[in-house]
């Protein structure tokens, strides 16, 4: 069974890995030479029977409220409790939407 705390750990580590990503996304073109690496944060984490649901966005966007620094696409990540492994919702439908899919065994891992 998993705690809370290696959930919290498992999407840090998850988030850490989606920032190198994003940082070395087109790294290479001029005008991204003196751009500041990007820093993803939860920012709320709702808790079920089978886990929990992590939501984030960029630390910038958290401290601003400036859309210009929002992650676009950012679906909220599921936790297995049982398991503690990672599962992508979606953002096409509400966060209920894709609670009740995994309920149903639907699972679509990270």
């Amino acid at each position: 069974m998993t705690t809370k705390h290696n959930a919290d750990e498992a999407m840090h580590a998850y988030l850490r890995g989606m920032e190198r990503e994003m940082d070395n996304f087109e790294s290479a073109l001029p005008e991204n030479a003196n751009r500041p690496p990007h820093h993803l944060v939860i920012t709320r984490v709702d808790e079920y029977d089978f886990g929990w649901v992590y939501f984030y966005n960029s630390a910038e966007y958290e401290k601003t409220a400036d859309s210009l620094h929002a992650v676009a696409g950012n679906a909220p990540v599921i936790v297995d409790r049982t398991t503690c492994k990672l599962y992508s919702s979606g953002t096409a439908h509400p966060v209920e939407h894709y609670v009740e899919e995994f309920r149903r065994g639907i699972r679509r891992p990270v």
